[in-house]
């Protein structure tokens, strides 16, 4: 009577602690979830703006930066890809556990139910009323009832908890089957995502290449065509001491069709938009001196000249290509570079609005385009580059 009493009076296990467990997975795997959306759109957007980028920057150290924050979500992503596989194997476990745990309980409970079932089975139909009929006094009989009434309690109670833990260990191995999948696709997510790390890793230092071989070509080549402007203001330089020499033999000073009057009246070139001022010009890690301004302009568009003048250059001039120089008088002359071609000659005289040559310059990094040069006297010296802009009568392209 005592064990049976303890056995009814006993509760079912309580999964507390366990249920606890498993809440705090789920939601630690919830929280890593949510983070591992946030970054992938995060990772989206980086890559909708290398899109954009590869198409509208000319130099590649932006897109190198976009590189270097996909590479770091990539890695945040596989990151939350290792919490996700860690807390799914512990839920994992955890399944597994309270599964044998709960196959171990039905074993015994089924053993139970079998044992019952063979006693029942040996005492046959009339085994209860034969233990009423053989007590010996009425309150025996009252005890032998509650006795019986008990055993039937704990009989059903015996066939619930089987039927139960049928029920509990058939749940269980689908939770786990879920679990193991989740898991399989955690791990398959992960791959991927060590394989797209790997390959952005690549292509990060394919285009750290790429930008280091182009930096240096660029340096190489600002390098030359300071050299150049140098150059090309030392024809100018020495063009100048020609002339002056030229006027002190002759005895006198020729007049000069260009002056300060002109400032802000003199027609352009070409028709086009500035694509770079007068002064320097910053490019990454490099400064370039422009000695003129940069006009975008067709391939093949005619140059004239601003003013009239005398031809004194007409040829090729390093990077900047073929080039025209026209003395105004007076120690004012004007530039033209990056021609395509040339139609003037040394020594020509050439009227305003005269064409020279063709727009060119579609080699160079800034595209078809002409730069434009002034050069004013100086007190006693060589002719300086000042802001042809300056010259110019306002244009709706500058």
């Amino acid at each position: 009577m005592g064990l049976l009493g303890a056995a009814l009076a006993a509760a079912p296990v309580s999964l507390r602690a366990q249920q606890d467990t498993t809440r705090l997975l789920k939601d630690k795997i919830e929280q890593s979830q949510k983070r591992l959306e946030e970054i992938r759109q995060q990772r989206q957007q980086l890559r909708q703006a290398m899109q954009r980028l590869t198409h509208q920057v000319s130099t590649a150290s932006e897109e190198i930066g976009n590189l270097e924050k996909q590479i770091g979500s990539s890695s945040s992503v596989v990151a939350e890809l290792d919490v996700q596989i860690e807390a799914s194997g512990e839920q994992v476990a955890r399944t597994t556990a309270r599964m044998l745990q709960t196959r171990d309980e039905l074993t015994v409970r089924k053993t139970e139910l079998h044992e019952r079932l063979k006693e029942v089975y040996e005492r046959g139909p009339l085994g209860p009323l034969q233990v009423l009929l053989s007590a010996r006094s009425f309150s025996d009989l009252i005890d032998r009832y509650k006795y019986l009434h008990l055993v039937t309690l704990y009989d059903r109670m015996l066939v619930r908890q089987v039927g139960t833990l049928e029920g509990k260990l058939e749940e269980q191995r689908s939770e786990l089957a879920g679990q193991l999948s989740r898991l399989q696709d955690l791990r398959g997510s992960k791959k991927q995502e060590l394989s797209d790390l790997q390959s952005l890793r690549l292509q990060y230092r394919r285009r750290l290449s790429l930008y280091r071989t182009q930096r240096s070509k660029a340096r190489e080549q600002e390098a030359q065509l300071a050299q150049d402007e140098a150059q090309l203001q030392n024809v100018i330089a020495e063009l100048e001491r020609a002339r002056r020499e030229s006027e002190r033999r002759a005895g006198r000073s020729t007049s000069s069709s260009l002056t300060t009057g002109d400032l802000g009246k003199l027609a352009w070139p070409v028709d086009g938009r500035i694509i770079y001022q007068f002064g320097p010009e910053r490019n990454g890690g490099t400064t370039i001196n422009r000695d003129g301004i940069g006009i975008a302009a067709s391939e093949g568009t005619p140059v004239k000249a601003v003013e009239s003048g005398r031809v004194e250059f007409a040829g090729t001039q390093g990077l900047m290509g073929p080039t025209v120089i026209v003395s105004h008088g007076g120690g004012y002359y004007s530039a033209y570079l990056y021609l395509e071609r040339v139609r003037v000659h040394v020594g020509e005289r050439v009227a305003r609005g005269q064409v020279i040559g063709a727009v060119g310059g579609a080699s160079s990094r800034s595209g078809p385009h002409i730069e434009f040069q002034i050069h004013q006297p100086t007190a006693g010296g060589a002719p300086q580059p000042v802001d042809p802009v300056r010259w110019l009568r306002s244009h709706s392209g500058g």
